[in-house]
């Protein structure tokens, strides 16, 4: 063999080990981002996973966790906060005489809980994903408890949906007015 052709050949050789060591190297990064947002975000990892697909469903959960960051929450005051818990006494004994405009009160309550904290309450669906990335273990009670709220406007809704509706958003609202102690919320 002359010099050129073992120099090709060399350079071939380092070419497809160092394509070996990229792509061994990724597979690994990748299966350490799985692993990360699948301990993150437990249950709704594997919502998003079937709904996107896992390439898209895992950008997805990055792009939650990028656009929480923008966010900035705040504290809620202890005044506030017993503000709040009166307003949530009322909605809940509201909810014995008229279940849905307590349901209604209670659904209200949470939003103007997030919004007071700093989420952004225009949509639901940002603020379902914002919630997502904050309260892993609570989003799905959300997403059920507001999706019972909504329905019980237009028909009504059995009586046992608004009560679990109730019990599901009392668990956010205690998450947010505590700011998140997760041994207090954790709800699966």
């Amino acid at each position: 063999m002359d010099g050129v052709v073992l120099g090709v050949v060399i350079a071939a050789v380092v070419v497809v080990l160092v394509g070996v060591v990229l792509l061994v190297v990724a597979r690994r990064r990748a299966r350490a981002t799985t692993a990360s947002l699948r301990s993150r975000f437990g249950g709704e990892y594997d919502r998003v996973t079937a709904a996107y697909g896992q390439r898209n469903g895992e950008k997805e959960l990055r792009e939650r966790v990028r656009r929480r960051k923008e966010v900035e929450l705040r504290d809620l005051g202890a005044d506030e906060r017993d503000r709040y818990a009166r307003a949530w006494d009322t909605a809940q004994s509201t909810f014995v005489e008229n279940p849905s405009t307590g349901l209604r009160d209670a659904d209200l309550l949470v939003q103007q809980v997030m919004r007071d904290r700093g989420y952004p309450s225009e949509r639901f669906e940002e603020r379902e994903k914002l919630v997502s990335v904050d309260f892993p273990d609570l989003v799905e009670h959300y997403r059920s408890a507001h999706g019972v709220a909504v329905a019980d406007e237009h028909d009504e809704q059995p009586l046992e949906s608004r009560r679990q509706a109730m019990v599901d958003h009392r668990y956010l609202f205690d998450a947010l007015l505590q700011g998140g102690d997760a041994q207090r919320t954790r709800r699966l």
